[in-house]
């Protein structure tokens, strides 16, 4: 009992990201924003994000506005990509 209540505790602190849906206006991929625990309500800031048209994980800056809509800043290499992101109630 203790070892499977340990487990839990573990899973629960390896899970420190939320995936944000939403795709690319400009060639319609999607795209994976990771939100960190606790920043659920994300509107500007750093994010990491999955990018279907490339394949890879990268590190962006994410500045939403209305009607979901937003720009994601690639900090790599400064490519600015509009995107749509799901609503989030």
């Amino acid at each position: 009992m203790k070892t499977i209540i340990v487990f839990l505790v573990f899973l629960f602190m390896a899970a420190p990201a939320i995936a944000w849906q939403g795709y690319n206006i400009d060639n319609g991929t999607t795209i994976f924003v990771n939100v960190e625990k606790g920043q659920e309500d994300i509107k500007t800031g750093n994010v990491t994000y999955f990018d279907y048209d490339t394949g890879e994980e990268k590190i962006g800056y994410l500045n939403m506005y209305e009607n979901n809509l937003g720009l994601l800043m690639d900090l790599n290499t400064g490519d600015l990509i509009r995107v749509q992101m799901e609503g989030r109630n």
